[in-house]
Order: C-alpha cells, then sequence, then structure tokens
C-alpha cells in the first residue's frame, strides 16, 4: 500500500500545477489588453463618426491612420483632426479591410473629430461624404 500512495502523490501535484499554469497563460494573454481592433463595415460615414464618439484617439488612428491634415489644438483645450479622403493619406485598419463606405468615383469627404484633454473623442462631422 506505501508504494501505490507514493507513485499517485506526484500526480496530484501535476494536475493542480498544469491547470494553474493554462490558467496563467490564459490569464497573462488577457491582461496584455484588446487591440482596438476593426469596428466592421461601415454603411455610412456617419458610422464612422458615430463608431467613435466616446473612444481613444489612439485606438482612432490605428483604424483611419493618423489625419492627413494638421491636427490643432482649440482654445477650449480639444483637439480638431481631420481626415480628408480627397487627398493621399496614410491608410489606417478600415482601408486595409476595405471597410470604409462605398465612395465610388466622386470623393468629396472629409470627416473632423475632436478629442477632449484626456485623447477622448467627444464629437464628430464630416464635410461632403455623399
Amino acid at each position: 500500500m506505501g508504494p501505490l500512495i507514493l507513485e499517485m502523490k506526484p500526480m496530484r501535484l501535476v494536475r493542480p500545477t498544469l491547470a494553474t499554469l493554462c490558467l496563467t497563460l490564459w490569464i497573462g494573454g488577457c491582461a496584455s489588453g484588446p487591440q482596438p481592433g476593426v469596428a466592421g463595415p461601415y454603411q455610412t460615414w456617419d458610422d464612422v463618426i458615430a463608431r467613435w464618439i466616446g473612444k481613444n484617439k489612439t485606438d482612432l488612428y490605428y483604424e483611419l491612420g493618423p489625419p492627413n491634415l494638421h491636427p490643432k489644438e482649440l482654445e477650449d483645450g480639444t483637439t480638431e483632426m481631420a481626415w480628408d479622403m480627397t487627398i493621399d493619406r496614410m491608410p489606417g485598419q478600415a482601408d486595409e479591410y476595405h471597410l470604409l463606405p462605398l465612395y465610388g468615383q466622386n470623393v468629396n469627404c472629409r470627416l473632423v473629430f475632436f478629442a477632449n484633454s484626456d485623447d477622448v473623442i467627444i464629437k464628430g462631422r464630416r464635410d461632403g461624404c455623399d
């Protein structure tokens, strides 16, 4: 009976250790935080704006690429950022995966977002984008 208990005892230690290791790896993968990811196909340019209200400016840059018009700090402390779709710009993930609204031949779209001092998008508008 003695040797049987000694042989089983290491096996009892392996299961909890293995379970702990798996749980640690799983939690460690989650702890790094989610990437902003891509929102999915946008139906309209208004959907692009609505998706980003309340979100972080850095994540917006990831999705749309950096603004191609120089961001401006306004007197109230907000930052105005503009993406003019009629001129060259560095593409973001939405471009990479072709998720922006279809705009055909006549591209007349400019998206303008405003971020507060905490880099959270508080409002946006479109100019053109018909």
